[in-house]
């Protein structure tokens, strides 16, 4: 009886502290850090238990989601609308809660400085929901601290610009093949084609040639399963997420499970067979490829290091190939895509473009390195495409320890919300046609075109930019210039504008344009 009596204990005990630590993580902790921002003047929405401002933020997204906007690049109240809505009622400075955690809104050019300026930082990363890691396993995007920096180190030289243009001709192949399909079908009669798919389309292609090169039927293979792996893992990523949840086997948790297994078995495959084959030609060389780059550069790093941990594992380099094609897949043909739909409205910063592309490389000449270094103008269109339309909305930061920053103490814990869109729409930095497509506001550079030099982050800023960012931007000029080489297009009327967040910022409803040739 004693025993029994114990035991009970024992169990209420236990469950006494769960609720304990359940109530300090839902109710007190998110009373202090409410209680020390209101003693610095920063309020902001009610806190809900459990959920915090996630209902509100989906509410307010599904209302804005149900109907497109006019034609305007007034995008902000549409694609965020609780950062519009609440700086307008609490502010430019204030905090909201996902869950019952608290995220300080940081709109200022000078305080986003302080915090992306150091290489690992006093804020870091915000921690990945382990049902979106699936998308980019220990990838530099979900890695932080001293493993980021190998990382860095060893993927950097991959992505070295003298390397990204010995894969021009690559680009300019598959861009190719995708201007002649569209010329078959303006041929044929087809009333308009869409970008946004002409675009994920090409960008597959390209990422498969240049990251798995030698083996393009298994990059294709892998990436479309990685396509299906997107979709299901942003259903999670929006949402609170609930520990243990990924562990139960829902349908959907088992169509993740299974396209995970399958695209590390497809990916481990290739690399187990360029190691086969650099032992059997004892040359040392992985191909020319992304993957190969990185895989030759990471043994150059054991070699110096003397450290078999200075290199990169099997399972980290099937990782940064996932994040790879993640991030690069779909920054680049959203850039494209709402290229396209500004071109094919503003006709006149069109025809700017194309005669800048003629003189530089004339009618039928493909681009190449120097002439690409040359389009200007070109160069001015794609910028002010990531100002107004930039593919990341947000950038999450974390206090990990009380902090400083500016006037403001930190409590730790309190997360850090950048709004990118906002910051590039801001009248205040930018002026009173920051709401318009202006590329000219690009012609003495990105330090200039706004009233400060950190207003502009379409791929983040200081150490941890985008390690992709120029092979997007190469990619996505040279197929600017070829398309304005071979067409003239306006955006068709049955164009429904309806950017909206997603994994990037894109066209809800696809983008039709219409195409003619010279």
């Amino acid at each position: 009886m004693e025993g029994v009596f114990w035991g009970l204990a024992v169990v209420c005990g236990g469950l006494a502290l769960f609720l304990l630590k359940i109530t300090t993580t839902i109710y007190w902790k998110p009373l202090q850090l409410k209680k020390s921002f209101e003693a610095q003047g920063i309020s902001g929405p009610p806190y809900r238990l459990f959920y915090g401002n996630s209902t509100d933020i989906s509410r307010m997204t599904d209302e804005q989601e149900s109907k497109p906007m006019p034609l305007s690049h007034d995008i902000l109240p549409r694609v965020l609308p609780y950062i519009h809505q609440w700086t307008k009622t609490y502010g430019k400075d204030y905090i909201f809660w996902f869950g019952s955690h608290a995220r300080l809104v940081v709109p200022h050019p000078e305080l986003i400085k302080e915090i992306l300026s150091t290489k690992f930082g006093n804020y870091p990363k915000f921690p990945i929901n382990p049902l979106a890691r699936q998308l980019v396993g220990q990838g530099l995007v979900g890695l932080k601290g001293e493993k980021w920096a190998q990382h860095r180190k060893i993927i950097n030289p991959a992505f070295h610009m003298d390397l990204l243009k010995g894969m021009i001709p690559t680009i300019v192949k598959s861009s190719a093949n995708m201007l002649e399909e569209w010329r078959k079908l303006i041929l044929s009669g087809a009333p308009e084609i869409d970008v946004l798919k002409g675009f994920r389309d090409l960008t597959a292609d390209v990422i498969s040639r240049t990251a798995f090169g030698s083996s393009f039927t298994e990059g294709k293979d892998i990436f479309d399963m990685q396509t299906k792996q997107t979709i299901l893992v942003l259903e999670a990523f929006h949402s609170v997420y609930i520990p243990g949840f990924r562990f139960l086997p829902t349908t959907k948790n088992r169509q993740r499970w299974n396209l995970e297994k399958e695209i590390r078995r497809c990916v481990r495959q290739v690399i187990d067979a360029r190691e086969k084959t650099a032992i059997t030609e004892k040359n040392g060389r992985y191909g020319a490829d992304l993957l190969g780059l990185m895989m030759s550069e990471s043994k150059k790093q054991v070699g110096v290091n003397g450290n078999s941990n200075a290199g990169l594992s099997t399972e980290e380099i099937i990782d940064e190939c996932k994040t790879f094609y993640f991030a690069r897949h779909e920054t680049t043909s959203v850039l494209l895509t709402w290229t396209i739909i500004l071109l094919g409205i503003h006709q006149d910063w069109q025809e700017r473009g194309r005669r800048e592309v003629v003189e530089v490389c004339g009618r039928n000449n493909d681009p190449d390195p120097d002439s690409l270094s040359r389009l200007k103008i070109v160069g001015m269109i794609i910028n002010e495409t990531l100002r107004l339309y930039p593919p990341a909305m947000f950038l999450l930061r974390q206090a990990c320890e009380p902090m400083k920053l500016g006037k403001l103490s930190i409590p730790a814990g309190t997360e850090l919300f950048i709004p990118i869109l906002a910051i590039h729409h801001d009248p205040a930095l930018w002026g009173n046609d920051a709401k318009d497509f202006n590329p000219g506001r690009f012609s003495e550079g990105i330090a200039k075109a706004a009233k400060h030099p950190m207003a502009f982050m379409p791929f983040g800023a200081g150490p941890t930019i985008c390690v992709g960012q120029n092979f997007a931007l190469l990619e996505a000029k040279l197929v600017l210039a070829m398309i304005l080489q071979n067409f003239y297009f306006v955006t068709s009327p049955s164009y429904a504008h309806a950017p909206m967040s997603s994994a990037t910022l894109r066209p809800q409803y696809g983008a039709p344009v219409i195409f003619r040739m010279d």
